[in-house]
């Protein structure tokens, strides 16, 4: 009887590295020249973090193709990313459609709840398999970040205490913001993992 051929080492080791390379590189915006103005809120971060979890948004969209009967819950992660993203930048977002993204969350909600009612017998199934990848660590980390860390860390009590007279509210609103760029990072990383993962039940798979 054969041995199980063994995985290449080099696959989880680009993975470890692009993980790592791509967490650092999302704070470039710190290294840009100083301005008179911190890259946070309707700024740089902010963009990034818009560009970043509409394409958490596309990839479930787009992964609903290969899922077979759990496809309407990759819509529905879809839909929740989408949303999150309007709310996330929703300053930059009227600028352009000079109308509230609230309204936008109404077909939106209508939308997800349609497609989960009509199929929630295949929920299970999507848990499972949601629950069974690395994805859901990704996921548990963004919300660690985003939930505590960015609310201890983004909040002004602990930097008046630390900084005293050299307190300056940006502090608290840049780490905030920094934070939630990398949940946003983490999100994109477990979800293409996710999506991109061979499927048993794709029906366009190749015989």
């Amino acid at each position: 009887m054969s041995n199980p051929a063994k995985k290449p080492f080099t696959e989880p080791l680009i993975k470890t590295v692009l993980v790592v390379a791509g967490s650092l590189a999302i704070f470039f915006p710190a290294w840009l020249p100083e301005t008179p103005v911190l890259p946070t809120e309707d700024g740089m971060v902010e963009s990034l973090q818009l560009i970043l979890l509409f394409t958490v948004s596309a990839f479930w969209f787009g992964g609903a193709k290969a899922a077979g009967s759990i496809a309407p819950f990759y819509k529905i992660m879809g839909t929740i990313t989408f949303a999150a993203a309007l709310g996330e930048g929703d300053s930059l977002i009227e600028k352009t459609i000079k109308f509230p993204v609230e309204f936008i969350y109404i077909p939106l909600g209508i939308f997800a709840l349609l497609q989960f009612t009509s199929h929630k017998n295949h929920f299970g199934e999507f848990l499972n398999e949601f629950t069974s990848h690395a994805t859901a660590g990704f996921y548990a980390s963004s919300l660690i970040l985003i939930i505590v860390l960015a609310q201890f860390l983004g909040g002004p009590l602990l930097w008046k205490a630390s900084l005293g007279e050299n307190y300056h509210s940006d502090v608290p609103k840049t780490v905030k913001a920094y934070l939630e760029l990398l949940a946003c990072y983490l999100l994109l990383v477990g979800t293409i993992g996710l999506c991109l993962a061979p499927k048993a039940h794709d029906p366009t798979a190749l015989d």
